[in-house]
């Protein structure tokens, strides 16, 4: 993974959909100006359902609840599995170049690569917690997980989707999703309680040592504002992209 530095950017648009757009609008436009990457660092102050991009609604939503409670289902250009958003959900976008050696050992190897450094760095941070790198992308402590991950590739950049849980409400977990489709052999079947868990951590603490962690000592890039709109009125906010499968 390179060394080279990357822009920062904590700018946080005013809904789900519209923080969606902005990454795959950065992703776009990173690529194609050849230029360095970025960390983007965003949490959304109200909950949303995200699938992964390949992801079964029926498999992996409950959909009743979610339009009971006003909750939006939407979808990321990512792939991974279902997510909540919400306060206390910690999200960070990575922007990296890619090389042709990376192509060729292909996205778990680079997955891993990428956790491998996030979770070294919050294990420098809290020691006492143990920071594990589990299934194929996922960042555990004690086998529980707090931290899920998804990516997508174009020719030469790469885009890096993680959360990490630090203050979040648990409960509302299995309310809006279902037993996911696929789960990783670690998780042993158990329900969402059993499984996820909070790392408790201090998030401008954890925003310094990504910042760190990655480099990310250059300005903020122009973000692409026009560009995000469109893609909202096109894809985001559209049930054709949202509720297609």
């Amino acid at each position: 993974m390179s060394d080279r530095r990357c822009h920062f950017s904590d700018t946080t648009l005013s809904t789900p959909a519209e923080n969606l757009a902005l990454d795959e609008s950065l992703l776009y436009q990173i690529n194609q100006q050849d230029s360095l990457g970025c960390l983007r660092i965003w949490e959304v102050d109200q909950y949303a359902v995200v699938l992964g991009s390949s992801n079964q609604i029926a498999e992996n939503v409950n959909q009743a609840a979610c339009q009971q409670d006003q909750i939006p289902v939407l979808r990321r250009c990512t792939g991974g599995g279902t997510v909540l958003l919400g306060p206390g959900c910690f999200i960070y976008s990575l922007f990296l170049r890619i090389t042709a050696e990376q192509h060729l050992a292909g996205i778990e190897a680079t997955t891993r690569e990428i956790l491998n450094r996030i979770s070294g760095t919050l294990n420098q941070l809290k020691p006492e917690l143990m920071v594990e790198v589990r299934g194929i992308s996922d960042l555990t402590v004690e086998g529980h997980k707090f931290s899920g991950n998804s990516q997508r590739w174009l020719t030469t950049t790469l885009l890096h989707h993680g959360t990490i849980l630090y203050d979040f409400d648990l409960d509302r977990i299995p309310r809006y999703l279902t037993s996911p489709e696929r789960e990783p052999e670690y998780r042993s079947r158990r329900d969402h309680l059993e499984f996820v868990t909070n790392y408790a951590i201090n998030p401008a603490q954890l925003r310094d040592s990504l910042i760190k962690s990655w480099q990310a000592t250059e300005p903020e890039p122009v973000l692409p504002l026009n560009r995000v709109q469109q893609l909202v009125q096109e894809k985001y906010a559209t049930e054709n992209w949202n509720l297609r499968r």
